[in-house]
C-alpha cells in the first residue's frame, strides 16, 4: 500500500508540474493557485510516505529494508528516511515543494517565480524516477528485520543535521528563481531584491546551523578530536555559505544604494549552483569521505547534467546583462565600497576552497595519480583571504552609506592599541599564530565594546543582529586558533600488570576505574570508565566501543566532559582481554568556539525578523 502510494504521488507530481509548465498561460489566477497547491502537496507526500514506511518497518520497500533495523529506536528509524541516497534526494524534492508552498501563500506576484522553481524541480523528479526511486518492491518474510542504518550515523545530531543543511541548500532556490526572472525580464524592481535578501538570510541561517551541527557531530562521533578537517563534503557546504554571506551583504547595498544589482543577482545564481554541486560531489562516488554516499557514478552524472544546464543558463543571463555590469558608482571610503571589498574576499575564498576540493579529481584524470589537498593548503590560502575580510568587518559598520570623512586620529589610536594588545598576547602565550589572531580580532571586539551603550539605547534588531554576528566571528577565530595551538594529545596504555593510575603530565593523572559491558536493543557496548585528575579537578569519562546489530559493525564512541570553556575528550584506541589503549585529548577554549557559533546563528536569526525601511 505504501509502495503504491509513493509511486502514485511521484507520478502525479510529475504530471501536474508538466501541466503547469506547458499550460500555465491559459489558466486563471485561481486555477493556477489550485494546481500549484496540488503540486506542493504531491511533491511533499512521497517523502512523508517513505518516512511512514520507516516508522512502521515496512520491509516490502527495498529502501526501508536496506537502511533500517526493526529494533532501532524510533528517532533513528525516522532519521533512516534520509540516511540513504534515495531518501536524501526525496528530502530535497520535499523541501523544494515546502518552500514553493510558503512562497505561494506569501506572495501575490508568484507565477513567474514559481515557474522557474518548477523548471528545477522537474529535473529532480526525473532524477528520482530514473535512478533514485526509493519505492522498489522487495519480497519480505515474517522474520525480516532489516539491515540497519549505518552505525556511524546513529547519533542524535544526525536526526537534525541533514534536514537543516538541506533547508539551507534548497532555500537558495528562491533567490535563484527571482534572479532568473529579473535578468530575463530586465526588471530591477526593489521588491525583488527585498525578497532575495529575506530568503538569502533564511538560507544563511539554516546553512550556518547545518554546518555547525555537522561539525559538532564529527567532533562528538568520529573520534578525531577536531571540529573541522577540510573534508571534501565539509568544503562543499562551506562554498555556498561563503557565497551566501557575500550575497547578503551585496544585496543590502543593492537595496540601500541601488548599486551592485547585477553583482547580487549573479551571486544568487552561483550560490544555488554551488549548493547543487555539493549534492553532486557527495553522490557521485568521486570522493572518499565519511559523509559521502557510495553511490552509482551514473547518479552523479545525472546531477552533473543538471549543473551543466543551470550553469549554461546562468552564463547566458550573464552575457545578456553584461552591458549593465559596470554602471555602479560610489565613493571609495563608504560602507558600500567596503562591503564590495569584503565580497571580493569572500568570493575568492569560496573559489580557493572549490579549487582545493576538485583539484585531486582533475589531477587523477590528467596524471593518473592520486593527489590529496590537505589542511596546510587551506590554512594558508583561506586564512590569507580571511584576514583582510575580518579587518573590513570591523571598519565597514562604522562608515555611512554614500561616503565618509576618515577620522585618522581614531584609526591611529585603534591601530596603536591593537599593536599593544598583540605584544601583550605574545609575551603571555609566546605563540605567533594566536598573537596574529588577537591582532586580527581585537578591532572587532573593541568596536563591539565601544558600541554597547548605543546598542542598549537603540535595541533595534538590525543593530543587535549585526553586533552579535560580527562579535561571534571574532570570538570564533580566537577560540579556533587557541584550541588548535594549545591542545594536548595523549596516548596511555593500561595492562593487567600496570598501575591503574598513570601520569600524563605533572598536572594530569588518569585512573582506570572499570570496564563494563552493556546490551541495548540494537547494539552492545564495551565501556571503559576513567577518572582524570587535572590539578585537583576530577573528570569522569567513559569512552566505549559499540557493536551494532545486525551488521556487526564496531564504532568508536567518544566521551567528553567540559569545565568552563575547556574540554577533555577520550576514545578507545584498542581493547583486549589483557590491555586497553586510550587516546585522551585536552581542548582548551573549544566550548567558546561552540558558544560563538550559537551567537552567530542567533544574530542571523534576529536579522531575518528585523523590521527595516528599505526606501
Amino acid at each position: 500500500m505504501l509502495l503504491l502510494s509513493g509511486q502514485f504521488f511521484i507520478y502525479s507530481n510529475l504530471f501536474l508540474v508538466l501541466l503547469f509548465l506547458f499550460l500555465h498561460h491559459k489558466f486563471s489566477s485561481s486555477l493556477s493557485k489550485i494546481i500549484l497547491l496540488l503540486i506542493g502537496i504531491t511533491g511533499c507526500m512521497p517523502f512523508i510516505v517513505l518516512m511512514i514506511g520507516f516508522i512502521i518497518s515496512d520491509f516490502s520497500i527495498l529502501n526501508v529494508a536496506a537502511n533500517s533495523f526493526i529494533d532501532d529506536p524510533l528517532f533513528y528509524r525516522i532519521a533512516s528516511t534520509w540516511g540513504s541516497h534515495e531518501g536524501s534526494i526525496l528530502l530535497w524534492v520535499f523541501i523544494i515543494n515546502l518552500y514553493l508552498l510558503i512562497y505561494l501563500f506569501n506572495n501575490k506576484d508568484y507565477k513567474n517565480i514559481i515557474r522557474n522553481i518548477l523548471l528545477i524541480e522537474i529535473g529532480f523528479i526525473f532524477y528520482v524516477i530514473v535512478s533514485s526511486n526509493p519505492f522498489i518492491y522487495l519480497e519480505s518474510f515474517a522474520d525480516s528485520r532489516g539491515l540497519g542504518l549505518n552505525p556511524v550515523l546513529q547519533h542524535f545530531l544526525f536526526v537534525i543535521h541533514p534536514p537543516v543543511l538541506f533547508l539551507g541548500y534548497i532555500g537558495l532556490i528562491i533567490p535563484f528563481a527571482v534572479a532568473v526572472h529579473i535578468l530575463s525580464a530586465q526588471k530591477f524592481d526593489q521588491k525583488y531584491f527585498i525578497t532575495i535578501l529575506k530568503w538569502s538570510k533564511i538560507s544563511w541561517f539554516f546553512l550556518t546551523s547545518g554546518i555547525v551541527l555537522g561539525s559538532y557531530w564529527a567532533y562528538s562521533e568520529l573520534g578525531w578530536g577536531g571540529w573541522w578537517f577540510w573534508d571534501p563534503v565539509e568544503n562543499v557546504s562551506l562554498i555556498p555559505w561563503l557565497l551566501t554571506t557575500a550575497l547578503i551583504h551585496s544585496t543590502a547595498v543593492s537595496i540601500k544604494k541601488n548599486e551592485l544589482k547585477i553583482w547580487s543577482l549573479n551571486l544568487c545564481l552561483y550560490a544555488f549552483i554551488a549548493a547543487i554541486f555539493g549534492t553532486f560531489l557527495v553522490r557521485s562516488n568521486l570522493i572518499i569521505s565519511v559523509h559521502s554516499f557510495a553511490s552509482d557514478p551514473l547518479r552523479g552524472m545525472y546531477l552533473l547534467a543538471i549543473i551543466a544546464y543551470l550553469l549554461s543558463f546562468a552564463l547566458y543571463l550573464n552575457m545578456k546583462s553584461i552591458k549593465l555590469f559596470n554602471q555602479d558608482r560610489f565613493n571609495l571610503v563608504s560602507r558600500e565600497s567596503f562591503l564590495l571589498f569584503n565580497n571580493i574576499f569572500f568570493i575568492t575564498a569560496a573559489l580557493t576552497v572549490f579549487i582545493g576540493t576538485i583539484y585531486p579529481l582533475f589531477a587523477e584524470i590528467a596524471y593518473q595519480e592520486k593527489v590529496s589537498v590537505g589542511a596546510p593548503y587551506y590554512n594558508i590560502t583561506f586564512n590569507i583571504l580571511l584576514a583582510p575580510a575580518i579587518l573590513l568587518m570591523a571598519i565597514a559598520p562604522q562608515l555611512s552609506w554614500g561616503g565618509n570623512t576618515v577620522n585618522f586620529k581614531s584609526i591611529f589610536k585603534l591601530v596603536l592599541l591593537t599593536i599593544m594588545v598583540g605584544i601583550i598576547f605574545f609575551l603571555v602565550w609566546k605563540n605567533i599564530y594566536f598573537t596574529f589572531a588577537a591582532i586580527l580580532c581585537f578591532p572587532i571586539i573593541a568596536m563591539s565594546i565601544i558600541t554597547i551603550p548605543s546598542l542598549l539605547k537603540s535595541m533595534s534588531l538590525s543593530f543587535v543582529s549585526q553586533w552579535l554576528a560580527h562579535l561571534s566571528i571574532a570570538l570564533f577565530i580566537l577560540a579556533a586558533v587557541f584550541t588548535e595551538q594549545f591542545d594536548k594529545d595523549y596516548n596511555i596504555e593500561f595492562t593487567n600488570t600496570s598501575n591503574m593510575t598513570q601520569s600524563l603530565s605533572p598536572e594530569i593523572q588518569v585512573t582506570l576505574n572499570n570496564i563494563n559491558e552493556r546490551s541495548y536493543s540494537n547494539h552492545q557496548k564495551i565501556e571503559v570508565g576513567i577518572t582524570i585528575n587535572n590539578s585537583g579537578k576530577l573528570i569522569l569519562l567513559s569512552p566505549s566501543k559499540n557493536i551494532y546489530q545486525p551488521s556487526g559493525q564496531t564504532t568508536t564512541e567518544v566521551s567528553k566532559k567540559s569545565y568552563f570553556f575547556d574540554n577533555f575528550y577520550s576514545t578507545i584506541t584498542s581493547i583486549t582481554e589483557n590491555n586497553v589503549i586510550l587516546n585522551i585529548v585536552y581542548k582548551p577554549l573549544i566550548n567558546l568556539l561552540w558558544l560563538s557559533t550559537i551567537l552567530l546563528i542567533l544574530g542571523i536569526g534576529l536579522s531575518i525578523f528585523r523590521k527595516e525601511k528599505y526606501e
